[in-house]
């Protein structure tokens, strides 16, 4: 059975999400983003492959050119790092597909290769086991033990660069058993474990997210909106019953959807139950010994005046995310597989928990009290996630935000460049 309600669902809302911003940036176009780097600390200059998440898309996508995801309305990051001498690649892989399918996509295009989904996967999963074939088109001259590259992963994009690390490796024991023909792909044979110089996760979702299994949160928010109506004395009481019933409807169909199984395991809404994400964390991904691991955990909320409860801080936020927030912000279950959510899981950014955002929970891991800089670069080592303090903002705000420009979200990840430069 093929049926993800959820997934649908998340397709149709961002669909039309992106064909707005696709609108806006014919009116208001993207700026010539300018930054400055400097290079006078550097110690390396590998290349640096940005991974979009859920919902994303790369240079490759028709969409980039008018609204690039790395920049939105502040215009490419892409070009502005080249313009400062970073080489730099954004891929694009599946919007909703699992995070083993992107690893497979993120490959396939760095080397210039077909996808390669896996003989075993693909035949588990029910699809072709062969996808876009991008020979002729690698986005990496050269990739190797002397040509490392670092990875940057939005959302999504976290686990998928953990994941294709662990992969390069480890390789995959169920893969090279199932394929014994001589095609297995060289991503699943392993030996690599030195490809990879680093991983940076911003808003990475590596321990899944709340809004798959929130339920109780989708109620609880529910009650929050009506209650609210009942103080705005200035609303008539017609309008304050149709508002109220337009609430008990969303909330109804919504609980629909937070508390139905993801009947295929292969899309992304089914790795970021944090039930599958402590699996795959468990079985399919690593923290390598001679990998460097940073991560950005991302806040944009505020305690409520009146009763506390956690609801997006607008003067930050862009609007797609703040819809959600409260609903994240109201994270007080335990999850099938015996997850305790309760009020850590409260602060997010409108799609996934900040807690979730640090480093996967059985990682090493060290908070850092300061901001990513090349002054730090002494005081790193491998096989442990370092994690910045918390950015105050959406989702997306690194990004630059969609409708709420933020140019100072790619000037911090270029911070963290220099900073991974000079290591």
């Amino acid at each position: 059975m093929h049926f993800d309600y959820l997934t649908y669902l998340f397709q149709k809302v961002w669909a039309g999400i992106l064909a707005l911003a696709v609108a806006l940036s014919f009116v208001l176009p993207a700026k010539e983003l300018q930054l400055e780097a400097s290079h006078e600390k550097d110690r390396t200059n590998y290349t640096y492959v940005f991974v979009h998440g859920f919902f994303g898309w790369g240079e490759e996508h028709k969409a980039y050119k008018t609204l690039p995801y790395w920049g939105f309305f502040n215009g490419d990051m892409m070009k502005a790092f080249r313009a400062e001498g970073y080489d730099c690649a954004a891929v694009t892989i599946a919007p909703f597909g699992s995070i083993w399918d992107r690893v497979c996509e993120l490959y396939a295009q760095l080397v210039g290769a077909r996808v390669d989904y896996g003989k075993a996967h693909s035949e588990a999963c029910g699809h072709d086991r062969y996808g876009k074939d991008y020979t002729g088109k690698a986005l990496l001259k050269r990739w190797d033990s002397k040509h490392k590259i670092n990875l940057i992963g939005h959302s999504l994009g976290g686990p998928t660069s953990t994941m294709l690390a662990t992969m390069l490796a480890d390789g995959v024991k169920a893969e090279i058993d199932a394929t014994t023909d001589g095609t297995l792909s060289d991503l699943f044979k392993g030996g690599k474990p030195d490809w990879i110089y680093s991983v940076t996760g911003l808003a990475a979702v590596f321990n899944g997210s709340s809004l798959p299994v929130c339920a109780q949160a989708v109620q609880d928010t529910g009650d929050y909106l009506s209650g609210r109506l009942d103080s705005r004395k200035w609303i008539g009481p017609g309008t304050r019953l149709m508002l109220k019933q337009t609430i008990r409807s969303v909330v109804k169909t919504m609980k629909k959807v937070a508390s139905g199984e993801v009947a295929d395991p292969d899309t992304a809404i089914y790795d970021m139950d944090p039930d599958h994400m402590a699996q795959i964390n468990k079985t399919q991904i690593r923290t390598l010994d001679n990998v460097y691991y940073f991560s950005v955990p991302h806040d944009g909320t505020m305690p409520d005046e009146k009763d506390g409860h956690l609801v997006a801080d607008k003067k930050n936020d862009d609007f797609v995310f703040t819809l959600l927030m409260p609903v994240l912000g109201r994270t007080n279950t335990t999850t099938k597989g015996g997850i305790v959510m309760d009020t850590s899981w409260g602060p997010n950014d409108g799609l996934a928990n900040t807690i979730s955002e640090t480093a996967p929970f059985t990682a090493p891991q060290e908070k850092v009290a300061s901001q990513p800089s090349p002054a730090l670069a002494g005081t790193f080592a491998t096989g442990k996630y370092y994690i910045f303090p918390t950015y105050h903002g959406a989702h997306l705000v690194l990004e630059g935000n969609v409708f709420r420009p933020n140019p100072e979200g790619p000037a911090y990840v270029l911070r963290i460049m220099e900073m991974i430069n000079a290591i």
